[in-house]
């Protein structure tokens, strides 16, 4: 892929430019606690953002405090979650990773991973039921955490491979090529913002699955286009606010 504007630049560079010109900013409002931040994530792996959100805020009206909802049963938070996709797995792992939590630390806390290495704690939050590496990184980058870590998902991993950034492989060697790629003096909100101009502005907007409008697209002339076949769309895409 030739986003490359100089040897000494990363191609996360010129990516996130041409993803700012057409999309702007990508900062955030505002940080949950990482307790509440991993409730949210555990809940949202292949469901629209609209379907998570209303689980966890009815999650939360169910419950005083997430202390409760360690202790819920199955059957109990899988009728709250039921919209979700998997919820029957979600419903019984989520309450289990909260326990662990309580047994390791001693309360229900995440907030000593600030201490540790993106990588360590990234690995101890990897270890509970139903934790992979999108979740993880959610809770350390889009929690008050604010650490350097950055959220793959679906469309972050298709987009980043079809534009040719990485190559095949999972979520999780996709997560440690773009890892590798992203420049040193990058804080946690450059990784938050580029996650949701890969994810929002470029996979959801621009490049689907089945129908990438290539024509609209700030990298057209540079995107290793791979998989995407001859009848992609080429009219032009405009803000819906344009």
């Amino acid at each position: 892929m030739q986003l490359s504007l100089g040897l000494s630049r990363s191609p996360l560079e010129a990516l996130r430019d041409s993803l700012l010109c057409e999309f702007g900013p990508q900062r955030p409002v505002a940080r949950m606690d990482p307790i509440s931040q991993l409730v949210k994530s555990s809940i949202s792996g292949r469901t629209t953002d609209a379907v998570s959100w209303a689980a966890f805020l009815r999650l939360r009206a169910a419950f005083k405090c997430w202390e409760d909802l360690a202790q819920a049963t199955e059957a109990h938070v899988l009728e709250i979650i039921q919209d979700v996709t998997y919820p029957q797995d979600k419903a019984r792992r989520l309450p289990m990773a909260l326990r662990m939590i309580q047994d390791r630390i001693g309360w229900l806390s995440l907030s000593h991973l600030k201490a540790l290495s993106v990588d360590s704690a990234r690995h101890e939050l990897q270890s509970l039921p139903g934790v992979g590496v999108k979740v993880a990184a959610s809770v350390l980058n889009f929690s008050d955490l604010a650490m350097r870590a950055l959220v793959v998902d679906t469309h972050v991993d298709r987009v980043a491979k079809r534009v040719g950034l990485v190559g095949s492989g999972d979520t999780s060697q996709t997560y440690h090529a773009l890892m590798t790629l992203a420049p040193d003096a990058w804080t946690a909100d450059d990784l938050f913002e580029l996650h949701w101009l890969l994810k929002r502005g470029l996979g959801q907007m621009l490049c689907s699955h089945d129908a990438p409008r290539c024509g609209a697209c700030p990298l057209k002339h540079d995107c290793a286009k791979l998989g995407v076949g001859h009848s992609a769309d080429v009219l032009p895409w405009r803000p819906r606010d344009a």
